[in-house]
């Protein structure tokens, strides 16, 4: 029982009144919690306030962890919740040895330290954390503290926010990928085979594994553990350590790769060749089996928010939960359905192989959108980047001045400044941007979602994923569309209207009714 048993009217609500459906989840939650369920999950749709049900819930435990799946959510938590101990990725902070480096390329990290660590900002964030009841993180740098590093032990409560994008979390990082580029700059002697049948990849892991240790030992004997702080600007010598955490990287991710496939884990591999340098990567095709290990182990119980579960049993069977052990609480949308329609215009149809003709369709009518929301900011989710360039080509001029668009995860930041900041009616232009996204108030008063967001089958552990579980694919797909709407209207004020343009979304929809929340149904109409 959260908190040792005392009532929960003793912990303070972490702001002065309640939202509508607040007060009766977090009671929902506690009894749940009260009657055994290892695992809590609350779908609560975009601008109900779940970060506050996560701290609520977090400080009345006696210690917990908070989780988010980007940086720019964490910022959010930590202006809203200024108690909350964070720590970010060691990339985030600047290393007080090697001059213009991060903590993540640090000496400290192979152990070779000096007076000058004392007083570095990723130390001193993780020993608040560490001494801090609650700890907010985000998943990534979670998984890297509480299974590489060290120093975290298990907590009462563990609250995954986003909790739909946990399974993808895992993804990433369990995911392992060598090239033979890759290989030579880290001095390492073998090279990957030309041609593989995927059947054998597991034995090159096996083969390249004990080739990538010895040099990693090999080049933490040339740094030395006497160096000084000073030797650290050389830049061999930075370049030395950055091939060394690499290594040790690699050969972390290659030991939880041939540990579970020996146990009898399913792998997909992919294998091809980039400007005359084979690579080779590895991807499970479930982490379901791994995520109690990784990470629903270090608490003794779970609270899970997210805006999307859809489905319940494909939800929890994704993060190898038993339905026994979860329960399940769903808060209703407090937002008027006027404010906030879905519109459907099935104008295009861009599956791979309608895509090239139907593309114009498609440009005509985002550019009738845009014409009819000449004075407004808005935002088009394109899902691809073949999408998004064909738009920035094929729009008229005059529309083309309100673009604002990336060509690459690397641009996204940018992008997204510059749509925030510019005082005229921008549009953001995007393929990636359907979670994690604050478009409030101005900053979006329509959106376009071009394409349904089917998960790409060119990867082959998507693709196996589907041929496992093919209730999987559509859930997936559910889920992100749902996730795209809710970036636009952000609380009961907010008002704006969503596009969907996929000739094959009305198909969909309705294939799909059992499985989508109401409130999103309730929304959709011919438009």
């Amino acid at each position: 029982m959260l908190g040792c048993g005392v009532p929960a009217a003793r912990v303070a609500f972490p702001f002065t009144s309640y939202r509508e459906g607040q007060r009766e989840a977090l009671d929902a939650a506690r009894e749940a919690f009260e009657a055994g369920a290892r695992a809590v999950v609350i779908e609560a749709p975009t601008g109900a306030g779940k970060s506050a049900l996560a701290v609520a819930l977090a400080q009345e435990a006696r210690s917990a962890f908070v989780l988010t799946g980007q940086k720019v959510l964490q910022d959010q938590y930590q202006r809203d919740f200024v108690d909350l101990a964070v720590l970010k990725g060691r990339g985030t902070y600047p290393c007080e040895v090697v001059p213009h480096a991060s903590a993540a390329f640090a000496p400290c990290l192979m152990g070779h330290v000096f007076p000058a660590c004392d007083t570095c900002a990723y130390y001193r964030a993780r020993d608040e954390a560490l001494a801090a009841p609650v700890a907010l993180m985000n998943y990534a740098a979670f998984l890297h503290q509480v299974n590489d590093a060290g120093g975290f032990g298990p907590r009462e409560l563990l609250v995954l926010d986003e909790a739909h994008g946990v399974e993808a979390q895992l993804m990433q990082y369990l995911h392992a990928r060598l090239s033979d580029a890759q290989l030579e700059r880290a001095g390492v002697d073998e090279r990957l085979p030309a041609f593989l049948d995927p059947a054998y990849a597991i034995d090159v892991a096996h083969d390249m594994l004990p080739h990538l240790a010895s040099r990693r030992a090999e080049l933490d004997a040339e740094i030395g553990h006497g160096q000084r702080p000073r030797a650290y600007a050389r830049q061999g010598d930075l370049a030395k350590l950055q091939t060394l955490q690499w290594l040790d990287g690699q050969v972390r991710r290659l030991r939880w790769l041939t540990d579970t496939y020996d146990a009898g884990m399913d792998w997909v591999c992919e294998h091809g060749n980039e400007a005359g340098s084979a690579w080779l990567s590895w991807k499970p095709v479930e982490v379901g089996p791994l995520a109690e290990e990784l990470l629903l182990g270090h608490a003794e119980r779970a609270l899970l928010l997210t805006a999307t579960v859809l489905d319940e049993s494909t939800f929890l069977r994704a993060l190898g939960l038993a339905p026994r052990d979860a329960a399940v609480i769903r808060v209703a949308s407090t937002f008027p359905v006027a404010q906030r329609p879905l519109l459907l215009r099935p104008v295009a149809r861009l599956t791979r192989h309608h895509q090239a003709r139907e593309l114009p369709r498609l440009i005509a009518e985002v550019a009738a959108i845009m014409d009819d929301h000449d004075a407004e900011k808005g935002v088009v989710h394109t899902h691809s980047y073949r999408i998004a360039q064909a738009l920035r080509a094929g729009l008229p001029e005059r529309l083309r001045k309100r673009l604002v668009t990336h060509d690459s995860a690397e641009g996204r930041q940018a992008a997204l400044e510059e749509h925030f900041t510019r005082p005229e009616p921008t549009v953001l232009v995007t393929p990636s941007m359907t979670e994690g996204l604050d478009l409030a108030d101005d900053l979006a008063r329509w959106q376009v979602i071009c394409k349904l967001p089917y998960p790409y089958l060119g990867d082959p552990q998507v693709a196996a994923r589907r041929a496992r579980d093919p209730g999987w694919y559509a859930w997936r797909t559910g889920l992100t569309l749902v996730q795209a709407y809710g970036r636009a209207v952000r609380s009961r004020d907010d008002h704006a209207v969503t596009y969907l343009l996929d000739a094959d979304a009305p198909a969909f929809l309705e294939r799909e009714r059992a499985r989508l929340p109401g409130w999103f149904l309730e929304a959709v109409r011919e438009g």
